[in-house]
């Protein structure tokens, strides 16, 4: 029997939501401004007049009797099983914890799921994406920051109190940087998007390297990740340099995941995952020394799938498996 499920990506800048089906396909997409500005509970509002107007819409109405749920992944703190949202990162206004499960299971009369926007996509990529089947799986998200989600038999593992996953606040350096977590050394200050074009223009700013890069910002525009993936294609020694520390740094941490928690994949999306293989091989290389059983059992890297429909579709499967 077919079932929907109805999925919301809380961003600061957008709210996208889909509706898809328990065999992973979207019947559609919305997608309308957040308007952080206006403060938390008009952005609450406006994702619950969303939901209201996907109900409303032809490709539901219809089968309104299918719809099975709502799922939320949003930033900030979110507490699974309270059901609440507090301090959105780029949203004011929103200090105190929402009780957004409550509030939109009164006016939907739908289960309502609220999980934390990686796991959400971890979710989704292994409900419906890069590892689909699989048992375990450890997703990481190079963005602005880490990202991380552990996933099995289909359901996010959140721990004992509900702070399982971070994974990008797994120290790999006890001598390391500070992390703005209040960590030490974290995997996050070496292989976020952020931390390659840091890396990239301090190693540009001591003026003694050759580079594409040097030449792309000679006149102040700022190094970005993208940037050192398109100089290390040309085979840039600088650019190639940077995505080696940053490979061999996830490569630890992504090392310590497999002794830990054995997952048949690990999939990477965000930004930084477009360097595919000139990032992963390093990854590779870091297990091969690390992983004491990588001789007999190889767990696999690879690219996330999902794309920018990774939010409202690990949202849309929170709904689908926490019933």
């Amino acid at each position: 029997m077919e079932q929907l499920s109805i999925g919301i990506d809380l961003g600061g800048t957008y709210i996208k939501a889909g509706v898809i089906t328990n065999q992973g396909k979207a019947i559609r997409q919305w997608k309308i401004p957040t308007e952080g500005q206006q403060g938390g509970p008009a952005v609450v509002r406006r994702m619950s007049d969303l939901v209201a107007e996907i109900l409303e819409s032809p490709e539901v109405a219809s089968k309104r009797d299918s719809v099975v749920g709502v799922g939320i992944g949003s930033p900030g703190l979110v507490d699974q099983r309270a059901g609440t949202i507090t301090r959105p990162v780029n949203i004011p206004n929103w200090e105190d914890a929402v009780p957004i499960k409550k509030i939109f299971e009164e006016r939907h009369g739908l289960p309502t799921q609220a999980d934390n926007d990686a796991n959400a996509c971890g979710l989704g990529e292994a409900c419906f994406g890069a590892g689909r089947g699989k048992s375990v799986v450890v997703a990481l998200t190079l963005g602005t920051g880490v990202g991380g989600a552990i996933v099995v038999d289909g359901k996010v593992f959140h721990g004992s109190r509900g702070y399982a996953g971070e994974l990008g606040h797994t120290c790999v350096d006890p001598e390391g940087p500070p992390c703005a977590c209040g960590g030490i050394g974290c995997v996050e200050g070496y292989a976020s998007a952020n931390a390659i074009a840091r890396y990239a223009t301090e190693l540009v700013a001591q003026g003694r390297h050759k580079s594409y890069l040097v030449d792309w910002s000679r006149d102040g525009t700022p190094i970005t990740s993208k940037m050192v993936y398109e100089a290390a294609v040309k085979q840039d020694p600088l650019a190639l340099r940077v995505i080696a520390r940053a490979g061999r740094y996830l490569g630890v941490a992504v090392s310590n995941f497999c002794v830990a928690l054995n997952p048949e994949v690990v999939v990477i999306g965000g930004g930084a995952s477009a360097m595919g293989d000139l990032l992963f091989d390093h990854i590779r290389r870091e297990m091969e020394m690390r992983v004491y059983f990588s001789p007999y059992y190889t767990t696999e890297v690879c690219r996330a799938q999902l794309g920018e429909d990774a939010g409202f579709t690990g949202a849309a499967c929170l709904a689908l498996t926490v019933r």
